[in-house]
């Protein structure tokens, strides 16, 4: 049942529905008090002096209402006078109305059995033993009236309704006492298990037996760039759209079959809202209530720096294996190529003396544009195999940065790509060799350049890392046709290429320089949406010996 707005207003000014019955049986008693008034038609003679006492009853009742709205919590504390006044109103009540004969002796129930349901059951008695010593006292010459019999059956209606209701008030208060015990309890417990959840380092997410979400954790909310109070309620599907039904959907339906108990996905990968790319392994479990499948647990570990470590490993493994291949190749062909070039050079100064034919003229040439081609991928492998430092100091990577811009910015920006610098100031120094990270940064801006059709953007950004002990992070990144994610695992491959005159050194090189200052290259790429190369260094105090 709905309570009418004013009557609700009340209720929650005064303390609850509980509190709300007080006025409103004050409203029965002035009602059966009026209407006993005017009805009783052998009141006649005491009518101006009962009029009066119900005037006055009625004012005083009116008080208590607007201190009850106004000041609930101070009319509250009044309770012993107004109980005081509630009795001497009831008692001059039923010596003007007859006495022994009054019907308004109800009156006299009424506030012991409040007094016992409100206040327990030993004011209750209290009260009753006081209301019926007066009432005994001022109804003594009118008792003959009614009866002795009559008179005890009022007595004994008095002492148990006081009794019974406040035996009826002690149980519910001890109810109500139970009931707010473990409400707490479970409150205090709910919050355990939320705060358990949320110091989890997993993801954690609740479905419901239809994927709505019940609940996600701290984790999920950061990792997943998703508020928590967003997604309750609503699909799992329409928050994690990458995560089509037929990837984890039929491991999820299987558990709300009652088929299993738990499941495991491992390397499923992920990309936030935020564009960041995760790798997850994904548990669950089946949420039971009742015995029966209820919903489904989803317990998210990121593994995404695991499998970059294991890829890492893999990559540097074979990148050694390759180097040592790449040195004993280059030591191979760097003599015949000498020899090649150099003879097809002296060929070249005897032609203008020979008059060779012009087309033999254009097929030395020929030979040796590519024997010179030769000759720099064997520079490049033996660089790839030891890139080496011809010196190990402090270096300032923003002056890197300037300095190879100085000599390739003109030049790319004649093709209408525009190079945006955002060079952190007070950049704390690194350890290396500024001429090979010079290599490095020329070969990031060149590559970024290729991938540019056109117009666009290249953005050179340096920066603190305050997360990882205060390392260095430099990151080149271009609006160009970006990689495609087949390519991605083979970029730093030696000899892996998409450019027809490339060698696909360039990269291998890089990385190879990059990993001798103890530093990681971390490549971001999507199809059409451009690409970043993440440059990561130790800073200087902190590099560990070679």
């Amino acid at each position: 049942m709905t309570l009418p707005g004013w009557l609700y207003a009340l209720s929650r000014r005064l303390g609850g529905p509980r509190i709300l019955a007080l006025p409103l049986l004050r409203m029965l008693a002035l009602a059966a008090g009026w209407i006993w008034v005017m009805l009783a038609q052998d009141a006649v003679s005491r009518f101006t002096p009962l009029l009066w006492t119900m005037i006055a009853f009625t004012l005083y009742s009116g008080a208590i209402f607007v201190s009850l709205w106004l000041r609930p919590a101070a009319m509250l504390r009044l309770h012993v006078l107004v109980l005081i006044s509630d009795l001497s109103f009831a008692l001059a009540l039923i010596v003007l109305s007859g006495g022994a004969q009054s019907t308004l002796f109800l009156a006299l129930l009424l506030i012991a059995g409040l007094q016992s349901y409100y206040y327990g059951l030993r004011r209750g008695v209290v009260v009753t033993a006081a209301a019926t010593a007066a009432y005994i006292a001022i109804a003594w010459t009118t008792i003959a009236d009614v009866g002795w019999a009559n008179m005890m059956i009022r007595l004994v209606m008095l002492v148990g309704t006081a009794a019974g209701v406040g035996l009826i008030g002690e149980l519910e208060q001890a109810e109500r006492t139970e009931a707010q015990r473990l409400r707490l309890e479970g409150i205090e417990r709910e919050r355990f298990i939320r705060d358990v959840v949320e110091s989890l380092g997993e993801g954690v997410i609740v479905l419901a037996s239809d994927y709505r979400i019940v609940l996600v954790n701290a984790v999920v909310e950061a990792r997943h760039g998703i508020v928590g109070g967003e997604a309750v309620g609503r699909h799992f599907f329409t928050v994690f759209p990458e995560w089509t039904p037929t990837r984890i959907g039929p491991e999820i339906d299987r558990l709300l079959q009652g088929v299993g108990t738990r499941f495991v996905i491992e390397g499923l990968e992920h990309r936030t809202p935020r564009g960041d790319r995760l790798v997850l392994d994904v548990g669950g479990s089946v949420l039971r209530r009742d015995g029966r499948p209820a919903g489904v647990v989803l317990v998210k570990q990121d593994v995404t720096a695991r499998v970059g470590l294991e890829q890492s490993a893999r990559r540097a493994e074979k990148l050694a294996a390759l180097g040592t291949l790449a040195a004993g190749l280059a030591h191979e062909l760097n003599n015949p190529i000498g020899i090649i070039s150099s003879r097809i050079e002296v060929m070249l100064m005897e032609a203008e003396s020979q008059q060779l034919p012009p087309l033999l003229l254009e097929d030395l040439r020929v030979l040796h544009r590519h024997a010179m081609r030769v000759a720099r991928i064997a520079r490049g492998l033996l660089s790839f195999a030891r890139p080496g430092r011809a010196e190990n100091g402090p270096v300032d990577l923003n002056h890197v940065v300037e300095e190879t811009l100085l000599l390739a910015e003109k030049q790319i920006s004649h093709s209408g790509i525009k190079i945006v610098r955002s060079l952190a100031p007070g950049l704390p120094p690194i350890r290396g060799d500024a001429t090979t990270l010079q290599q490095v940064v020329l070969n990031l801006i060149t590559n970024a350049s290729d991938a540019i059709a056109g117009a666009g953007e290249i953005r050179i950004e340096t920066r603190v890392v305050s997360e990882q002990a205060g390392a260095v992070r430099l990151s080149v990144s271009d609006t160009g046709s970006g990689i495609p994610a087949e390519a991605l695992p083979k970029i730093f491959d030696p000899f892996y290429t998409t450019k027809a005159e490339g060698t696909g050194l360039g990269l291998s090189v890089s990385h190879g320089i990059v990993r001798d200052h103890h530093g990681t290259i971390d490549v971001e790429s999507r199809p059409g949406a451009g690409t970043t190369f993440v440059l990561t260094f130790p800073p200087a105090a902190q590099e560990p010996d070679a």
